[in-house]
């Protein structure tokens, strides 16, 4: 993980160093609530964002996605950072609160990574396998699922803070809870750790965070399916079947102008600039054409 950091900031000096540029036009304090699978991406930009606009100090917490719509509904954060979409019941309270619902911003292409210890000879997993491994329910397989590969491994996950928790339970478990043993931790490098110092252990977290203290595993959609690995090109393809996108929320009033740092931060995201630093933090840029749709979409 620390070389990756390390990396990860002598990306953003060597981007950041012929662009850099005083523009005291914009000052005040932006804060920025929400995913810890963003965290690093959120804090990246904020680095470079302030080199830019002297005049402004961009504050980062990462308490996990749920975070974000609590810190939007009451004022406490001026852009919420999700690994998943608001669900209806964090609309409607925000809705309930100003008449209208929240601005959703696509920023970025991540995918959750299944992985295990290195001396583990897995290779592959199915998404039948991976709902026997975590879900006490099984919907996915509409039946009892393959105990026999569940069978010895320690089995980890994310807590329920976190949106890749949320958002696999509902991609990889088709809604269904998760098994009781499920050994919850609070961020995705928790989870690495404890997956590479467990010989037997089994875990998920953002793609973004998997170093070479794990191996990750590809994934088919079944048996006779061809298993595909969470690498920037299939997430980017849409092949590999845990991919997400990755979010940031404000709160604009319709047919309303965004205020101006907010706004200015949200546009340095979605630049050339903004997205040249995703793969520094583990993530996929956005196309062209999405790119597009997102800018319309702040105006």
């Amino acid at each position: 993980m620390t070389a990756r950091v390390l990396a990860a900031w002598l990306a953003m000096f060597c981007a950041m160093a012929p662009n850099a540029r005083a523009d005291d036009a914009l000052r005040g304090t932006l804060t920025s609530v929400g995913s810890d699978t963003m965290s690093l991406l959120v804090t990246l930009w904020a680095a470079e964002f302030q080199a830019r606009h002297p005049g402004a100090h961009v504050q980062v917490q990462a308490a996990g996605s749920a975070s974000a719509p609590a810190a939007l509904l009451e004022g406490a954060a001026d852009i919420g950072s999700m690994s998943r979409p608001m669900n209806d019941a964090e609309v409607a309270a925000f809705r309930a609160r100003y008449g209208y619902a929240p601005l959703r911003i696509t920023v970025a292409h991540d995918a959750i990574a299944i992985f295990v210890n290195p001396d583990n000879p897995m290779t592959r997993i199915t998404l039948a396998q991976v709902d026997a491994i975590w879900s006490r329910d099984h919907r996915c397989a509409n039946a009892p699922g393959d105990g026999a590969i569940a069978r010895g491994l320690l089995v980890n996950g994310r807590d329920a803070s976190s949106g890749t928790y949320e958002l696999f339970r509902e991609t990889a478990l088709c809604g269904g809870a998760y098994r009781p043993g499920v050994i919850a931790w609070p961020g995705n490098g928790a989870v690495i750790a404890a997956v590479a110092t467990q010989r037997n252990a089994i875990g998920y977290a953002g793609a973004g965070y998997v170093n070479a203290l794990v191996k990750p595993l590809a994934i088919a959609r079944d048996d006779a399916g061809e298993a595909v690995a969470p690498d920037a090109r299939e997430i980017a393809s849409g092949r590999y079947p845990l991919t997400r996108a990755l979010y940031l929320y404000v709160n604009r009033k319709p047919d309303r102008e965004l205020s101006a740092l907010p706004a200015a931060f949200l546009e340095y995201a979605l630049s050339a600039q903004g997205q040249r630093l995703l793969p520094s933090a583990g993530f996929v840029a956005l196309g062209d054409d999405e790119l597009a749709a997102q800018r319309e979409a702040l105006r």
